[in-house]
């Protein structure tokens, strides 16, 4: 699920970018989502496996995660760290062969813009860099970089083999929707993270201030398609996804700040998780509906 709503940016910037030029190439498009969706799947894979190894530290503290999570499948043996390193590894070599594909497609640039988010997403969990663990909101930032900017501008690029502006000012309200969903698995895991020394935003600002920033950048992202819609040449329809807006915004009324639990933590990924889902599907139907011809 989550990986799923890692891609959905680069379903806008490929949207944006038949709708610019008035069609679909639909290889190029299969290759770009492929690339970011199996990069995105290593990327949570080797995820797992660095919260382990974490939490073997001799600092570390016993922490525990909810049953069915990778972390307590490794705790409990059912799942070697090794297989989700090696997993990782190849899925990572998985997306890079569809990213050369696409540059034989389109061009070079799209190599650089999956080079620049393979080294974001590498250095985010392995060492020596591991600046996830490092607190200050970067393991955060590196996610809406690597999937934002940087996945919209290669779904635009496959489409258009044009480089513009216009996909990361359309796209940046989901890129955003879509970094709230890991932001939100962070508020499940914060004892975790704590315990094993793991740096999120939970654990530097406390849950009850977390849930307020997470509050504050869900109404950030919507009230941002409304304005990327007036100030730039998105078509009206483009609106439509303030539809979700209720879905998004009436999880947080459900959550006590002083009680922020890992079960409400989930709850609220799923929620934001189906606010990207659908807010993507209605601005992707807007643009369809706008195409030229």
């Amino acid at each position: 699920d989550v990986a799923l709503a890692l891609t959905l940016p680069a379903v806008v910037g490929s949207a944006v970018g038949a709708w610019t030029v008035g069609t679909i190439n639909w290889i190029t498009l299969a290759f770009a989502l492929l690339a970011i969706f199996v990069s995105a799947l290593g990327f949570q894979s080797l995820t797992a496996y660095r919260d382990y190894e974490q939490s073997q530290r001799p600092d570390a503290r016993p922490a525990t995660d909810l049953p069915g999570t990778p972390f307590t499948l490794q705790q409990r043996g059912e799942w070697q760290p090794s297989l989700l390193l090696n997993v990782g590894a190849l899925l990572f070599a998985g997306a890079t062969l569809c990213a050369f594909w696409l540059a034989l497609l389109t061009g070079w640039p799209v190599l650089f813009f999956g080079a620049v988010s393979f080294l974001i997403m590498i250095g985010a969990v392995l060492p020596p860099v591991q600046y996830a663990y490092r607190g200050f909101g970067l393991g955060e930032l590196g996610v809406f970089v690597a999937f934002g900017p940087l996945a919209l501008l290669t779904g635009y690029y496959a489409q258009t083999a044009q480089v513009s502006w216009l996909p990361v000012l359309a796209g940046l309200p989901i890129a955003l929707l879509a970094t709230l969903v890991v932001m939100s698995q962070n508020l499940a895991t914060a004892r975790r993270d704590w315990l094993i020394g793991k740096r999120t935003l939970p654990v530097m600002l406390g849950t009850a201030h977390a849930l307020d920033l997470n509050a504050a950048l869900t109404f950030t992202a919507y009230a941002g398609l409304l304005a990327v819609t007036i100030l730039t040449r998105m078509p009206l329809w483009y609106l439509g996804g303030l539809a979700t807006l209720p879905l998004a915004m009436g999880i947080y009324a459900d959550i006590p700040r002083a009680d922020v639990t890992p079960e409400r933590g989930y709850a609220l990924r799923n929620a934001m998780i189906k606010a990207a889902f659908w807010t993507t599907v209605l601005c992707v139907a807007a643009l369809l509906i706008s195409r030229p011809g």
